[in-house]
């Protein structure tokens, strides 16, 4: 009896399990069909933070235009370089997300093990690990986006910039006094307080190629991002493009045309 009732229970979270892993397919299945149906909006965003931010002809004008800004306030913010990394890091986050609902989208349809008609399977098997490819190898340039402000502060800090220091001081007495007339005691309090301001300067003869370091950290970020915004542009189209044309194979790997189909991958 207890063996029955342990087989109904199992059965019963069997079942539990299936509907899960069908719902999840379901709601997956929507989500993929409507970042496909959303590819003209995704891609031109890519397009439109290139047209927005990286837009400078070379390095070179990049370098005279930071430069300018860079000699006066050598410790600001670079303002439209970090917008426009910012861009940049949004896309990164946005295609890796987007990948990972693709990987997910293959991985719940691949069926289960069985001998020949394998076809599709081969097919589901290229086109994830190209999904994988595209994610370490976007993950890899979110990463190098964290060394630019480490660096960025590093080379402020050794610009060796006037440095200022306050100290203030404050401070409060009580005295006591005693009148014969009035056998009173009479209490008096006063307070003080006082700010010191020292300005230290340190002359460095090396400090214009510190300026050139710190411009050139600039540029380098700069061209970094808008060639990595530009591969993230391509793996996204890359991606995209297979699950496409291979949605048939990855949703149907046994499907009846059997492994007399063609792979759309290139």
């Amino acid at each position: 009896y207890s063996k029955f009732i342990f087989d109904i229970l199992k059965d019963h979270t069997i079942n539990n399990n299936m509907s899960s892993i069908k719902a999840i397919k379901k709601s997956n299945n929507v989500a993929v069909e409507s970042l496909l149906a959303s590819t003209p909006e995704f891609l031109a965003s890519f397009e439109s933070a290139l047209g927005s931010h990286f837009t400078t002809a070379s390095p070179s004008a990049l370098e005279s235009q930071y430069e300018a800004t860079v000699t006066v306030s050598p410790d600001a913010i670079n303002t439209p370089l970090v917008a426009a990394l910012s861009a940049y890091k949004d896309l990164l986050a946005k295609s890796i997300e987007s990948i990972q609902l693709l990987e997910r989208f293959v991985m719940i349809n691949i069926p289960k093990m069985e001998d020949g008609n394998n076809f599709g399977v081969t097919v589901q098997m290229t086109v994830a690990k190209a999904l994988k490819d595209a994610r370490e190898n976007l993950l890899k340039k979110m990463e190098t986006l964290l060394s630019y402000y480490n660096d960025r502060a590093a080379a402020v800090e050794k610009l060796a910039l006037e440095k200022k220091s306050i100290s203030k001081s404050s401070g409060s007495s009580t005295s006591e006094s005693t009148s014969s007339k009035e056998d009173a005691n009479e209490k008096k309090e006063s307070t003080s307080s006082s700010t010191e301001e020292k300005s230290v300067a340190t002359e460095d003869k090396a400090y214009p190629f510190r300026i050139m370091h710190l411009v050139a950290l600039d540029v380098n970020a700069y061209v970094a991002a808008k060639a990595g915004l530009n591969d993230c542009f391509n793996e996204v189209i890359m991606v995209l493009d297979n699950v496409e044309k291979n949605k048939e194979k990855i949703t149907s790997p046994k499907g009846s045309n059997g492994g007399s189909g063609h792979m759309g991958m290139y």
